[in-house]
């Protein structure tokens, strides 16, 4: 040992020990002795061999796995990662440690890490920091798009709107870009100008921030394509690199803004230079490819490890997870309890796949998940089934409250769906996304013909958007029959599409793609218009029969609703008495607060509401105490069998009497037989439709109806 050597070792802040028994933990010294050195290790004072013990009990465990190491035939070496210690005299050491094999001689060198520990932790919360300061900007964007979309859609005074806009716009901390439906843009504010300035001398015309930003979408994201086509928003982040010296970072929010028809009338982009938050976070390559929030590998790691996977040639299959109505959740219980929930979502679903699988963070509520070595599709539905099994749990919120959530997963086989990265991405996001439609747990596999389909339902998504320009539709009545007056006292308002070349198309058809492209609130208010018309031409024919509406989830979150249903009111002077509103059981549940405010103002003017599908969605009945209602409808599935079946019966009598108790009145629907009707009648229900009376039929053919049957 050489003072040379020691000099050169303490200056590095390193020692370096030979380990003589790894069963035992004994060493001896070569080279190093400062002083942190003999404050973590009292021993080296006597030259002497020594045992490393449990008092430094971190770098007893690695010397555990080190054993691996030194047992071993081949050279090679293991880090432990830091850790830290504090001495006797109280000095405080954050350490690594390395187990060398090199030429039959087993090593132990320990690395007094202090400065870049420090430089790490501060980068990380600088980084932190900085990600922080992202979320609010994130809420100062959400905010803006909120006054923005609330001011697209109030009535055109335009001599006060393009001031409020132009002034909102400006004032923002970040670039704003509005556009037409043609992304052709209409204004955007100094801030994007700034953004997007190159500095190219040389450039004659500087590009358009708006055409920066599409080709940035185009070139870097897979889901590019099915943004634009759906309609649908989007938000994350793009590398902008323009030689010879630009190199940003952007995060861009891409928002439509909708018709009541579902057509984009303009869009709203947001971006925000987060350079510096990539700078910082790439100086340390833990956190270059790892997601902050779940410290799991992030995007840019998934693309990495995917591209690795491809080239090697081996068969699996790539997952694409989506929390459905995550934005939901976030609202309801807040943004931590949204962070808590993906980061146990993220636990939950790496706790259930192999090792040599691979997990990611890819967006908000989005994971993917690579299941190596799978080449066949049953394999990857079992995968699948466990981790839905585990999402299916419920989570705990801060405050004790249980909750269920459930996920869509795209899935698709290399090579056999696609042999590259991004077609594999555009796959998998596609399937995901057709599996969203019911918000329940879902798989969806790639295929061809599941793309035809979304092909399908686009154009079906077009030719409804004429059908409602073009007035293609018709208002079926159903009677609905008052069991103590025995007459036709109401009637549902059921929609059909009279398609120009297909026919008379059920709503089971339609209504399911209206709700996904929004295009049921302009069919909603084309029902309003027209159930109102049905009740003035009833009226006029000495006929005061109520009319009730379906509402869909949409509608009731829909702000202008109910000025649009009392405007129509007022326009063809109707009785409002004479209109109802029906809501499914669902629908209260999901959207509790913004039901009762829009029923409660219903029921003010006069009308009443009617709870559809009870008894088939959730077991709390609060609601029904609760919110201002005045019909419950008991679902067709409990009356099919209500004759043979004892659970069915029981089930029925329970509904009746609850209602009863409740000052509510009760409707059984799907009556189809005598015998149901006799039952009905004996446990006092009081209303009744189904084909024993009538199926839904025409304008002309209810009122014939009317005429055979006494009435009120």
């Amino acid at each position: 040992m050489t003072s040379q050597l020691n000099h050169v070792l303490n200056a590095m802040d390193q020692l370096v020990l030979e380990v003589i028994d790894s069963t035992t933990c004994s060493v001896r010294l070569i080279g190093g002795d400062s002083d942190w050195a003999k404050a973590l290790f009292p021993q080296l004072a006597s030259q002497q061999a020594f045992i490393i013990t449990d008092e430094t009990p971190f770098l007893l465990d690695f010397l555990h796995d080190a054993r691996q190491v030194w047992c071993g035939q081949l050279d090679t070496r293991l880090r432990s990662g830091f850790w830290t210690e504090v001495t006797q005299n109280k000095t405080e050491l954050h350490l690594e440690a390395i187990a060398i094999k090199k030429k039959q001689k087993n090593l132990l060198v320990i690395a007094n890490q202090y400065e870049d520990f420090k430089l790490q932790q501060h980068t990380k919360q600088l980084a932190r920091e900085l990600l922080l300061s992202n979320d609010r900007l994130f809420l100062q964007n959400e905010y803006l798009r909120s006054r923005l979309l609330s001011l697209f859609k109030q009535p055109p005074e335009q001599s006060a709107l393009p001031a409020t806009l132009t002034k909102i716009i400006e004032n923002a901390d970040f670039s704003v870009i509005i556009t037409d439906n043609k992304l052709t843009p209409l204004v955007e504010n100094s801030a994007a100008s700034s953004l997007f300035k190159e500095e190219q001398p040389f450039q004659i015309q500087p590009a358009k921030p708006i055409d920066i930003i599409l080709k940035l979408m185009k070139n870097q994201l897979p889901e590019y394509d099915r943004i634009l086509s759906t309609k649908s928003h989007w938000d994350g982040e793009l590398c902008w690199m323009s030689p010879p010296s630009t190199l940003k970072w952007l995060k861009i929010s891409f928002y439509p803004v909708k018709s009541k028809l579902n057509e984009v009338e303009n869009w709203i982009v947001f971006a925000n230079d987060i350079s510096t938050i990539k700078h910082l976070v790439q100086r340390n390559e833990q956190l270059a490819l790892q997601d902050m929030l779940t410290e799991l590998p992030n995007r840019f790691s998934f693309w990495q490890t995917l591209e690795k996977h491809i080239a090697s040639a081996k068969a699996f299959y790539l997952l694409y997870i989506d929390i459905n109505n995550f934005r939901r959740h976030n609202e309801f219980y807040g943004h931590n309890e949204g962070d808590k929930l993906l980061i146990e979502c993220g636990k939950r679903i790496k706790s259930v796949i192999k090792a040599s699988d691979f997990i990611a963070r890819v967006g908000g509520d989005e994971f993917t998940v690579i299941l190596t070595d799978i080449d066949n599709r049953q394999a990857c539905e079992i995968a699948i089934q466990r981790i839905i099994g585990h999402i299916k749990k419920p989570f705990i919120t801060s405050k004790g409250e249980a909750f269920t959530i459930s996920i869509s997963i795209g899935a698709a086989n290399f090579p056999n769906d696609a042999k590259t990265a991004a077609d594999l991405m555009k796959f998998i996001d596609l399937s995901a996304y057709n599996g969203k439609r019911n918000n329940k747990n879902s798989i969806q596999f790639y295929s061809q013909s599941m793309r035809d389909s979304s092909h399908q339902l686009i154009q079906l998504e077009h030719e409804l958007r004429l059908a409602i320009k073009n007035n293609e539709f018709e208002l079926f009545l159903q009677p609905i029959v008052d069991l103590a007056k025995n007459n036709i006292t109401k009637a549902e308002a059921l929609i059909r599409w009279n398609h120009p070349k297909k026919g008379m198309i059920s709503p089971d058809k339609f209504i399911p793609v209206a709700e996904k492209s929004d295009l049921i609130i302009a069919l909603g208010e084309w029902v309003i218009q027209r159930a109102c018309q049905m009740v003035k031409k009833l009226a006029k024919l000495g006929y005061n029969i109520k009319i009730s509406m379906n509402l869909s989830s949409a509608q009731v979150t829909d702000n202008n609703l109910f000025s649009y249903l009392h405007a129509c009111v007022k326009n063809y002077k109707i009785d409002p008495c004479l209109l109802e509103v029906e809501v499914t059981e669902g629908v209260l549940v999901d959207d509790y607060s913004v039901a009762n405010k829009l029923l409660s103002k219903v029921r003010t003017i006069g009308m009443s509401v009617s709870v559809d599908d009870f008894g088939t969605g959730y077991s709390s009945l609060s609601y029904l105490k609760q919110l201002p209602l005045d019909f419950l409808k008991i679902d067709r599935s409990f009356i099919n069998d209500i004759v043979t079946d004892d659970n069915d019966k029981a089930i029925v009598k329970a509904v009746i009497a609850l209602a009863h108790n409740l000052n509510l009145c009760v409707i059984a629907e799907g009556v189809e037989t005598q015998e149901q009707l006799s039952f009905l009648t004996d446990n006092a229900c009081n209303s009744v439709q189904g084909y024993l009376f009538s199926r839904p039929v025409q304008f002309n053919a209810f009122v014939e109806l009317l005429k055979k049957h006494p009435h009120t």
